[in-house]
């Protein structure tokens, strides 16, 4: 296989009733010059056979034998990729079927920029949208200021959804990769670092289809007694004068 454009990540665990979904959705991609690996944290159920069956060159398959975590994952297949820009899929989600494409020609256009960005919409188990969230175009510092509130201090609640970013594969390591010690909001601490040292681009189209479901990462923090505030809170001290 040549050396590929894109690197799309999908980190996964015991997602075995909703892989197949998001495996598709990548795959059926209209852009076609991408890697897709998929890192299987330590899956006990049939996770393996599911990613198996699809027979597809541009799939890399890594099982690990002990669960590391999402935030791990995504940073050991990102040590891996091969691609000029980095992406990433949660393994219960889908993407639009233009998605890299219009994400991979912003990038391409634009080479002063770091990483692109745009709109998500929520979908249901049943793939039914049921919320737009629009992603912003404010400069960095009114980022910054946001992020380093908590969620209901905010203007908006979400502004730059992480899941929908691609960026030039080394941005990935000047931002520094995921702190794998976080037992959630990740994605917030890496966004913070990522507004601090890059320029970005809104793309003004939905570029994520976020699933929402019992056994969601968020809905299972809360199961777990994970409170979201005293993490942000923690984050926020990291990165406030």
């Amino acid at each position: 296989m040549d050396t590929p454009q894109i690197s799309v990540i999908m980190p996964t665990y015991n997602r075995v009733s909703m892989i197949e979904d998001a495996i598709d959705s990548v795959l059926k991609q209209t852009y076609h010059d991408f890697e897709f690996i998929i890192i299987d944290d330590a899956s006990t159920d049939t996770t393996k056979e599911v990613i198996e069956s699809f027979e597809d060159a541009r799939i890399r398959y890594i099982k690990t034998t002990v669960n590391h975590g999402e935030y791990w994952s995504t940073n050991y297949a990102a040590n891996m990729a091969n691609g000029k820009y980095l992406t990433w899929i949660h393994s219960d989600d889908r993407m639009p079927t233009n998605s890299l494409e219009a994400r991979y020609n912003v990038l391409e256009n634009s080479p002063q920029t770091d990483f692109v960005h745009g709109d998500i919409e929520r979908i249901d188990e049943n793939n039914k949208i049921f919320e737009r969230l629009n992603a912003v175009e404010w400069p960095s510092n009114k980022l910054l200021e946001q992020y380093l509130l908590l969620e209901e201090e905010r203007e908006i609640k979400y502004m730059i959804h992480h899941l929908s970013i691609m960026m030039k594969w080394n941005f990935f390591y000047k931002a520094g990769p995921f702190d794998a010690s976080l037992p959630f909001a990740g994605d917030i601490d890496w966004l913070i670092r990522a507004i601090r040292c890059g320029k970005s681009v809104r793309i003004p189209q939905v570029l994520y289809y976020y699933r929402t479901h019992p056994g969601s990462r968020r809905v299972q923090d809360i199961k777990d007694g994970i409170d979201k505030k005293t993490v942000t809170q923690m984050i926020n001290r990291r990165y406030t004068p």
